[in-house]
């Protein structure tokens, strides 16, 4: 019995629209590949998730990666509100769950800043009933001590949660703590994945 729903947020509960960003600045094609390649596509992007940068150093470290397009990636790390955005399902999604007696929490890759601004303006957040994100505990998906970290902190079992998640591998990360899954690739079709599991919704 599913008694527990563990949710992402980037392309789960909201649109991370990077490459439309980068299309409505109006950069032509080698500028998005180059700002993209030092930036969002680039290793040093999932360190800002693990949270042991600063804002600075990341930004210091996506200049190194490609010089002559710093100015944009200046932009870019100050345009929160334009590179996420939330789906206009995700609040009824949350309150739907938690109106069949489900346990819902978040566990999501994000950095610490982009994470305030989440949390200021999502609508869904409030709803939830708590989570772990990947800048509180220095680890990122699918590295098992986050995994670990919300299952110690919540007390749940995860034979009886069920994780969704864009990514396969992180995916394959809950596998290993017995958590039942879903690759999350569109809203309707997770809804029937859920149903399937039992889950009311």
């Amino acid at each position: 019995m599913i008694k527990t729903i563990i949710l992402d947020i980037g392309q789960v509960m909201a649109h991370f629209r990077w490459r439309e960003y980068l299309t409505d600045c109006g950069y032509d094609k080698e500028k998005i590949d180059r700002v993209s390649k030092a930036t969002v596509l680039s290793k040093e992007w999932g360190e800002e998730d693990r949270g042991i940068l600063s804002d600075e150093e990341l930004i210091n470290a996506f200049i190194s990666n490609d010089p002559s397009v710093a100015k944009e990636i200046r932009q870019l790390k100050g345009s929160p509100e334009k590179l996420v955005q939330e789906y206009d399902y995700s609040a009824d999604f949350v309150k739907k769950l938690k109106a069949n007696g489900h346990k819902v929490y978040l566990l999501s890759n994000y950095g610490k800043t982009n994470f305030a601004y989440a949390k200021s303006s999502f609508k869904f957040i409030p709803y939830v009933d708590g989570g772990i994100i990947s800048y509180e505990v220095k680890h990122i998906k699918p590295e098992p001590e986050i995994y670990q970290a919300l299952i110690d902190k919540y007390q749940f079992d995860p034979k009886e949660a069920v994780f969704l998640d864009d990514s396969l591998a992180n995916l394959e990360g809950a596998k290993a703590f017995g958590f039942h899954t879903i690759h999350f690739t569109e809203y309707d079709k997770a809804v029937e994945e859920l149903k399937i599991l039992g889950v009311n919704i």
